[in-house]
């Protein structure tokens, strides 16, 4: 069911980012494993661009905090451009909020390097410094690991 609830919501995505005019309409839609977040690219430049991405989780196995809400947005700053590799330097943040009213905010900074597949196949992987802002202030290194089957965004571009 989740698979099922993943393809309809990146197929709604899809055409919602095609309706929007070309400044705002997305260039590419995908998933982030690290967040649990279905992800749009919005091309501003050639060489910038923002990930917005939103997810809902539910689980009612769990005793508490059975629903949760996340938005992140982070903007790309391309680097270096070597044929299929791209290196980004990444800086955003991301907030989910909980079912019983907890926030938790975290803003990111770092870099994020993205291999093109195929053409219209983008993978990355995000690392860099973080800094916890909502319950308690923390501040820490961040990555994820390189694994197609944890961790690793993808986008499919048109």
């Amino acid at each position: 069911m989740k698979k099922l609830t993943l393809l309809a919501s990146i197929l709604g995505l899809a055409v919602a980012a095609h309706s929007a005019p070309l400044p705002l309409g997305a260039t590419a839609v995908g998933y982030d494993a690290g967040l649990g977040h279905i992800t749009a690219r919005l091309g501003l430049t050639e060489n910038n661009a923002i990930d917005l991405g939103a997810g809902l989780n539910y689980d009612d196995a769990a005793a508490t905090d059975a629903f949760q809400l996340g938005v992140s947005a982070y903007y790309l700053l391309k680097l270096q451009d070597w044929g299929v590799v791209d290196n980004h330097l990444a800086l955003g943040g991301n907030m989910t909020i909980y079912s019983d009213s907890d926030l938790d905010l975290t803003l990111f900074a770092g870099l994020q390097p993205e291999v093109t597949l195929l053409d219209r196949l983008i993978v990355s992987i995000r690392f860099g410094a973080e800094l916890s802002v909502s319950p308690d202030i923390a501040f820490g290194t961040v990555g994820q690991p390189i694994s197609i089957v944890n961790g690793l965004n993808f986008k499919v571009v048109w």
